[in-house]
């Protein structure tokens, strides 16, 4: 760890070290992380066309790459604690790009999907937990919170920009995103040398590193945090994602390069407020910033639901996407921030967990909503979800 970096942070006027070699360092492996989906969901049509395969078929490269991640990232974050991050974040990135990239170099679908599979052991949620677990062992105070505002920021950018990206490399050919996963390699060298000295700690086995968390860490604080989470994760994966396309198709007729360009609008949003979170939560409190975040989805979902201009529509969904720059990085700093440096990678690891929980749910949720009785009805039910949310936001969350 950086003390010269740590002493400083605990000003608050200490501005972001846009120079120091880990910062650049945890953007760049951040920035690495949206390629999981994102970059990939464009090429389905594409992968599905040149391997011959169903839709349902090609659309494993998305499932069948999320469950590795939901299951070994608590073990991954363990073992992140007790042989140092950068080894493991730097290792992690290595596999997800040689994967990735061998993917392009194969034509049966079977090896295709397994190296999908390999991927989804190095996952980019995993790869995002371990960035921001640095962010929590190197900086604190003040900077810790507007480094952890950038560092979501980064995350939002690629998410943003990765969709595009891959619908044009696709449009090449059905491989050329996954050349793109080569750019990991050097990411990986970065972490390596960038972030310093390893940090591993000397837990004994398994079971004390157990007994150590449950120990040291907050249960109420973290269980409040990680359900939040899996809500606004819920919301994010099955309303934007899922419901809007659907709904924004039927209602308004957009093509799927519309409805990309306007989720990446959403995104950018997102971003930009992510990058304000150290100067927000200077002037409000982790429970202030979370409710006034739910609050906004609420009323960003309600406008989509009523809105009768695209105008309206997309004004409204800019809304959400400063309800998310408000929720996102304030989640994750809350998290980071619950547990000592040497329990820290298995704390934040289970934010993926949970993550992917959400991934599952959500969409599922609001395509059963949708199917039964409209996108339109679902969207105003997530809304009335969001409204509640803040309320008990409100009640239950005052001491964050």
């Amino acid at each position: 760890m950086g003390a010269t970096e740590t002493s400083a942070a605990t000003d608050s006027s200490v501005g972001i070290p846009w120079r120091s070699p880990a910062l650049l360092a945890i953007l760049a492996a951040t920035l690495m992380t949206p390629m999981d989906v994102p970059l990939i969901s464009a090429a389905l049509p594409e992968i599905q066309s040149a391997f011959g395969v169903s839709e349902s078929r090609a659309g494993l490269f998305i499932t069948l790459y999320a469950l590795p991640g939901i299951v070994l990232a608590p073990f991954i974050g363990a073992l992140a604690d007790r042989i140092g991050r950068r080894y493991v974040l730097a290792g992690s990135l290595v596999v997800f790009g040689l994967a990735g990239t061998a993917i392009a170099f194969t034509g049966e679908f079977t090896v295709a999907l397994g190296l999908r599979v390999v991927q989804g052991f190095a996952a980019g949620s995993i790869l995002s937990a371990l960035a921001m677990t640095v962010v929590g062992d190197r900086y604190s105070g003040r900077r810790h919170d507007a480094v952890m505002g950038v560092t979501s920021a980064m995350l939002s950018l690629g998410t943003a920009a990765y969709p595009i990206v891959g619908g044009v490399l696709a449009g090449q050919s059905w491989n050329a995103p996954f050349l793109l996963y080569a750019l990991t390699l050097p990411v990986a060298g970065l972490v390596l040398f960038g972030l310093g000295d390893a940090d591993a700690t000397d837990s004994a086995d398994g079971r004390g590193y157990l007994r150590e968390a449950v120990r040291h860490v907050p249960a109420r604080r973290a269980a409040t945090l990680y359900g939040i989470m899996f809500v606004s994760f819920a919301l994010l994966f099955g309303g934007l994602y899922t419901a809007l396309p659907f709904y924004l198709t039927d209602a308004f007729g957009f093509s799927s390069t519309a409805v990309g360009v306007v989720t990446s609008a959403v995104l950018l949003v997102t971003a930009v407020v992510s990058t304000r979170n150290g100067a927000l939560t200077a002037r409000a409190s982790t429970a202030t910033l979370l409710t006034a975040g739910f609050g906004t989805y609420a009323v960003g979902l309600l406008g989509v639901a009523v809105a009768t201009t695209v105008w309206q529509l997309v004004g409204a969904l800019l809304v959400f996407g400063v309800g998310s720059g408000l929720v996102t990085p304030t989640l994750f700093a809350g998290i980071s921030a619950l547990a000592p440096d040497h329990l820290r990678g298995g704390v934040m690891s289970l934010q993926t967990t949970t993550i992917g929980v959400s991934q599952a749910v959500g969409p599922a949720l609001f395509t059963l909503a949708g199917g039964a009785v409209g996108y339109q009805a679902a969207l105003l039910g997530g809304s009335a979800g969001a409204g509640l949310g803040a309320a008990v936001i409100g009640v239950v969350a005052v001491d964050l």
